[in-house]
């Protein structure tokens, strides 16, 4: 009993589930209809204190379903329900209304293995209210209540539950059969109610509905809910999921970037950012595949990203504190012309600066004239020594200026035959130095 009681319990859980899982996600790809109505024949029959007789009955529904296997139904019916009890000559005839809501889980609609079948099974269980309207009567066999009539109109909560049969005719026609029993919460269903023990029970009635129903919603879909296969409805969203994944793989400019992300996709670069923007490392407005100077610390560039220096001395303009320096004329880093050149006064000596590329310690052919100028002004003061300083603030930048001061003492030595002792290397934080993490300031060393 307990196995059977746990096994019960799995099944209402994965009922429960599947119907609220097929809501929120297996229709996001795969829209379906999910309304439909229409009316039932119902032939009845009572079973109360009184015998019952056959009668009929019919009415109209409404169903909502909110997945595959599980929907809302709305009940209106209406009928007579009739009986008669022979020891007494009593008859009655109910003519009653009743609306009801039930549950409805369909059974059978989940397979790995094949497709959706066009006959369902399912169950039922809900709540309503019955409205009777009894007349009754005692005929010669009632004793002392002898042609005694009975008149009752009351109301009764009534809770239906049963099992039906359901048939897919077309697009928009099903047809069904279901057993319903009403048990309601009352004695007064047949107008017999009398304190005995064999009428200690409230009374009941059962119908055989015959049911047609009409599928309708969005025009535009064919496909209703009642007949989807959920597993099936899973299959449809891998596709779609395929269909998603062949969209990301659609690159039209080729920056690696998907269509559907790139905000810029007809850019001909292929260094862009993630969301498909061409990269500007230094903010000039020229794009890096363009950029000839991709790291310019200057955004007064020209077409090509190239800081525009007016008077061509290796000092942007925005950053040359002498625009106009007359040409050939050797400055330091903010383009101030050195005071001495290799002639003349070896007490105050200015010397320029020595510009190297981010991250590199290779001289540049472009220092090759201010090295020049240098090993002159050296070689014409003897007694001149230099101060190589390199700017820093981490181990890591210690080891890359000594590089560079290094490099510059051997182009030199190697080129100039200027002795390595005359050039002492070094460090000083770049607090306020433009260029601090590219440049090795040669400075005259106090004697």
């Amino acid at each position: 009993m307990k196995q059977l009681k746990f096994l019960t319990l799995i099944i209402a859980v994965f009922s429960y589930t599947a119907s609220t899982g097929q809501t929120s996600y297996f229709t996001q790809f795969s829209k379906a209809n999910k309304w439909s109505a229409g009316v039932q024949l119902s032939p009845n029959y009572s079973s109360n204190d009184a015998d019952g007789i056959l009668s009929f009955g019919g009415g109209a529904h409404v169903k909502y379903s909110l997945g595959q296997s599980f929907g809302l139904n709305l009940n209106a019916d209406l009928g007579s329900l009739k009986g008669e009890k022979l020891s007494s000559s009593y008859e009655y005839t109910n003519k009653y209304k009743q609306v009801d809501i039930t549950g409805m889980y369909t059974i059978g609609n989940i397979s790995f293995i094949r497709p959706l079948r066009d006959i369902q099974l399912y169950t039922f269980f809900g709540l309503g209210i019955m409205f009777s309207d009894v007349n009754a009567s005692f005929g010669e066999k009632g004793g002392n209540l002898a042609d005694t009539k009975i008149e009752n109109n009351e109301s009764n909560a009534v809770v239906p539950i049963g099992f039906g049969l359901k048939k897919n005719i077309n697009e928009k026609f099903d047809f069904g059969i279901e057993y319903k029993d009403n048990f309601v919460q009352g004695d007064m269903v047949d107008g017999y109610n009398y304190v005995t023990f064999a009428n200690r029970n409230n009374d009941q009635y059962h119908s055989l509905n015959f049911k047609v129903s009409f599928k309708f919603g969005d025009k535009e879909q064919t496909a209703h809910m009642d007949w989807l296969n959920p597993l099936e409805t899973i299959y449809e969203d891998i596709d779609s999921l395929f269909m998603v994944t062949a969209k990301l793989q659609n690159d039209s400019d080729k920056d690696g970037v998907a269509d559907m992300f790139d905000q810029e996709a007809e850019t001909d670069c292929d260094k862009v950012y993630g969301n498909g923007k061409a990269v500007d490392s230094d903010g000039d407005g020229v794009n890096d595949c363009k950029d000839l100077e991709p790291f310019s610390m200057s955004k007064d560039v020209d077409e090509n990203g190239v800081a525009i220096d007016s008077d061509g001395d290796g000092v942007p303009d925005s950053l040359d504190e002498e625009p106009n320096s007359p040409a050939g004329e050797i400055v330091n880093v903010r383009g101030v012309a050195a005071k001495n050149g290799a002639c003349c006064d070896c007490d105050n000596v200015t010397l320029p600066s020595v510009i190297f590329e981010n991250g590199s310690a290779r001289l540049a052919p472009s220092s090759f004239g201010i090295l020049y100028s240098i090993a002159e002004k050296m070689k014409s003061c003897p007694g001149l020594t230099l101060n190589a300083t390199g700017y820093t603030t981490s181990k890591a930048g210690e080891q890359i200026a000594n590089k560079r001061s290094t490099a510059i003492v051997d182009h030199l030595e190697a080129n100039y035959g200027i002795e390595r002792g005359r050039i002492k290397t070094i460090y000083s934080t770049s607090k306020g130095v433009e260029f601090s993490n590219r440049r090795i300031d040669l400075g005259q060393v106090d004697n």
